[in-house]
């Protein structure tokens, strides 16, 4: 799956404009491997756009309950509007808002019981790959998450080094693979149902480098930032992925 998350970027008039280029861009195709994560004031105009196709819509994070709680998304406001997935954790949360790994888990069991799909987002730091500590801190931020907690079929993890968002530097991709590998198998061991997730790589995903990620087997898609921004290198890569997955 290929999941654009366009974090707190878009307006009314660009959206209608990139939704349409879409459609003409991946004409007379399904949209089932696509995802789409607008800015909450614009998930029902995108979810309109779409309507009709195969594409999910979802949210860029949840809150678990409701209330008086001023600004905030409850998981099951969100489901009664129709959204699909919604994005956990993702290191900007857990930077600016300060968001920690038990309540992200509170916000993962609203997700499930609320019929959402969660992408549950880790990720270390640049000072933790110089350190060697990459597979002990994502081991870590998955059982703090996930331990004793049972996994729909389609959950979903979403690989993001803080140190290769935006930046333009990324993991080779055998060494992505063999996170990959680590983060399934942690997964499946950690989990009350012993589920093996999907896991999308995140971290400066583009157009020119999409292939050769999508080219090894433990790489089950993308989570896209600043290239999905604009419809063509987004659909590039959907194509792209489309192609080396589909062989």
């Amino acid at each position: 799956m290929i999941i654009a998350n366009w974090k707190a970027n878009g307006t009314l008039t660009s959206n209608l404009a990139w939704c349409n280029e879409l459609n003409k861009l991946l004409s007379n195709s399904d949209f089932s491997d696509i995802g789409i994560a607008p800015s909450h004031i614009h998930f029902t105009q995108i979810q309109k756009m779409f309507e009709d196709s195969s594409l999910e819509v979802g949210l860029q994070d949840i809150d678990f309950n409701g209330g008086a709680k001023t600004g905030s998304i409850s998981a099951s406001m969100a489901s009664d509007a129709g959204c699909k997935f919604s994005l956990l954790g993702h290191s900007e949360r857990r930077q600016l808002f300060n968001e920690d790994d038990d309540l992200i888990k509170t916000k993962l069991q609203a997700a499930i019981s609320n019929g959402i799909k969660p992408i549950l987002c880790i990720g270390e730091s640049k000072e933790c790959l110089k350190s060697g500590k990459t597979r002990d801190f994502l081991k870590k931020q998955l059982i703090n998450v996930l331990s004793g907690i049972e996994l729909i079929d389609h959950a979903v993890i979403a690989y993001e080094p803080i140190w290769a968002i935006g930046t333009g530097n990324t993991p080779a991709p055998k060494d992505i693979n063999s996170i990959h590998e680590f983060i399934k198998d942690v997964v499946q061991s950690s989990s009350a149902n012993n589920i093996e997730p999907k896991v999308l790589y995140g971290g400066s995903v583009s157009h020119e480098n999409a292939e050769s990620f999508f080219g090894e087997k433990s790489i089950d898609g993308a989570l896209v930032g600043g290239a999905s921004l604009k419809a063509n290198p987004f659909a590039d890569i959907v194509k792209i992925y489309r192609k080396v997955k589909r062989k």
